[in-house]
């Protein structure tokens, strides 16, 4: 059993799925070879316990994971974090940032003009129109509040990964 941090463990699945990833590659590389030539069968059996390696690596990649995933969603669904004088788990925190995360990228996108979006046009038959956002003040004072809260969800939520622990059972590391 080891006891990681959850930033140690978050950045360990994100190596566990890089070494998954290798080892997926060598499907369709080494392992894709011809296996005969005009009916007369090529032998691999040099190459049978390498495949053979790759397998049982795949599982223990499989199995850690799993450990790793399971342990690291109980510990934010059970421990707490306070957030302006309010309890709430860290999952909460964590789903709560992500749809921030969405409503600030998205609507900054929409609001924003530039290169294709020009503020400014001339239209043939028209003349000179300018564009803006209905209420761009109050939607550009509403994103700086959404960023100061999300970027405050994150620091506690870095925080919280630093110093939370969690105990794990892994094989293939």
């Amino acid at each position: 059993m080891t006891t990681v941090t959850l930033q140690e463990a978050i950045f360990t699945v994100s190596n566990l799925r890089t070494e998954l990833a290798n080892e997926y590659e060598k499907f369709s590389t080494e392992y894709r070879v011809p296996i005969s030539v005009n009916n007369e069968k090529i032998d691999h059996a040099d190459k049978l316990s390498k495949v053979n390696e790759s397998l049982a690596k795949v599982k223990q990649l499989r199995n850690d994971l799993v450990t790793l995933k399971t342990a690291i969603h109980h510990k934010n669904s059970t421990a707490t974090v306070v957030l302006d004088g309010t309890e709430i788990t860290a999952s909460s925190a964590l789903e709560s940032l992500k749809i921030e995360r969405g409503i600030i990228n998205n609507i900054k996108n929409n609001i924003t003009f530039g290169y294709g979006r020009e503020r400014v046009k001339t239209i043939s038959g028209v003349g000179i129109v300018e564009e803006g956002i209905i209420n761009e003040d109050e939607i550009k004072e509403y994103l700086s509040e959404l960023e100061t809260l999300v970027n405050k969800k994150s620091i506690l939520i870095d925080k919280f990964n630093s110093t939370e622990t969690i105990d794990v059972t892994l094989t293939s590391i």
